[in-house]
């Protein structure tokens, strides 16, 4: 049987995977992107990595650190360069938020769930709660960074796992699945263009 610290970190590896799968292709110029918006990329990853750093601070650190007092990239600015480096250092301070949880997490005992932790607005709640509270935060804005990136990259659907948009046409616009031959991809893509065609003529 897992213990409670296993679930916890699977639950935690998970949503980060999630997220690292989204931006692992980013480039500096869709970084800096919001498609039509007002929340960049880059704004975004900058913002999940800050409260990121603060949940956890807050759950393990005897003196909490809030936005104003951690160890920010080029310090604490309401500003983003708008460089590779500047994009390189955001997303290895989000991934350093990573290995901090995994390892606070990792070798918190059962128990230690159940034990009342701080939240930055004042409340306090069970680590377990915040655990899956910063999980959550992550997928939320996993789904916003892959929103932005399929309207960039011009995607629909991965092959197979589409939901027909038959409002909109998708022809030339769906992802073929890593596991797909040739012959695979080429046989559904017939088919999605008579399909297409019969829905958009």
């Amino acid at each position: 049987m897992r213990t409670r610290s296993e679930l916890a970190l699977r639950v935690l590896q998970t949503a980060q995977q999630m997220l690292k799968d989204n931006i692992k292709d980013l480039t500096l110029e869709e970084a800096l992107e919001a498609a039509g918006g007002y929340r960049s990329v880059l704004g975004i990853l900058k913002h999940t990595a800050s409260w990121s750093h603060v949940y956890h601070s807050y759950a393990f650190d005897a003196e909490p650190k809030h936005l104003n007092t951690l160890g920010w990239p080029r310090g604490l600015r309401d500003t983003i360069e708008t460089s590779q480096a500047y994009l390189d250092e955001m997303v290895a301070w989000l991934e350093d938020s990573f290995g901090l949880w995994e390892a606070s997490v990792g070798s918190a005992s059962d128990e230690e769930f159940d034990e009342l932790r701080s939240l930055h607005w004042g409340e306090q709640v069970p680590l377990f709660d915040i655990v899956s509270l910063t999980a959550a935060h992550w997928t939320y804005h996993t789904g916003e960074l892959n929103e932005i990136l399929s309207i960039l990259r011009g995607e629909a659907w991965v092959y197979t796992e589409e939901v027909e948009e038959n409002h909109i046409s998708t022809a030339g616009h769906r992802i073929r699945a890593g596991w797909m031959t040739d012959e695979h991809a080429k046989g559904y893509e017939e088919h999605l263009a008579r399909r297409d065609k019969e829905l958009h003529g």
